[in-house]
């Protein structure tokens, strides 16, 4: 095989495997909003945004991490091409759910329960999925890093700080908080550490940029890597990782 067509075979299975592991995410926060018990964290800012704008859900999420790519970029943080496309379709595919209303909201708080039991597995199995083809974190992680630069302080501290102030101002803009939201704060990072033991992953390999996939293509460069960006959901899962070996 030409090393052309191995890069586009090797590619072409990772952006599938992204693209999967987008559409589960976008699956997790739908099913969270139709539980009707709140949200993630991010999900309420992003439906905060809709109800005060002619944005939909996924669009808002689209604006944020458009803007937090901007921002990351201003400081030199080169996005990956995962990044870009976490992005994009993240919210293509939380609309597209959402307008094909497949998961009407269920009567029963107990179906209602484990439709968040469910959405929170479908969110975690999304990060692993496409954060394990190394292409790049989300969008917001570049953010989370520039933030723990200037501040010094432990990154989980600041992850915690982020999510907190996302969902008092969606909250404020009248996003839904309940105990969905509780529940994704206590379990989400679990799940994903859990996942990650089952599949193997480590997560301290690193991601490519925008740069180094390009350099990849075009032949400039091997296999040499920027240094990683570490995701939130990574340093988390890293950090009950530890919590378990203590």
């Amino acid at each position: 095989m030409s090393r052309n067509k191995s890069l586009a075979v090797t590619y072409g299975k990772k952006i599938f495997w992204e693209m999967f592991g987008f559409f589960l995410f976008a699956l997790g926060s739908v099913l969270f909003l139709n539980s009707d018990l709140g949200l993630n964290q991010w999900g309420i800012l992003h439906q905060g945004i809709s109800f005060q704008t002619p944005l939909t859900i996924g669009q808002a999420s689209q604006v944020v991490g458009l803007l937090f790519i901007a921002v990351s970029s201003a400081f030199k943080i080169v996005p990956g091409l995962a990044t870009v496309l976490n992005m994009i379709f993240i919210g293509l595919f939380t609309d597209l759910l959402i307008n094909l209303q497949i998961f009407p909201t269920p009567d029963s708080i107990i179906l209602k329960i484990i439709m968040l039991v469910v959405g929170n597995i479908a969110l975690a199995y999304g990060m692993y999925f496409y954060l394990s083809q190394q292409l790049g974190a989300g969008p917001r992680d570049g953010v989370m890093l520039l933030l723990q630069r200037a501040t010094k302080l432990d990154v989980g501290i600041v992850r915690v700080g982020m999510e907190v102030l996302v969902v008092i101002i969606g909250y404020l803009m009248g996003g839904q908080f309940g105990i969905g939201t509780i529940l994704s704060a206590l379990l989400l990072g679990p799940t994903v550490s859990l996942i990650f033991k089952l599949h193997k992953y480590e997560s301290g390999k690193l991601h490519e940029s925008l740069v180094d996939t390009y350099r990849i293509i075009t032949g400039k460069e091997k296999v040499a890597k920027s240094p990683a960006v570490s995701t939130s959901e990574e340093i988390l899962a890293e950090d009950l990782a530890e919590e378990s070996i203590d």
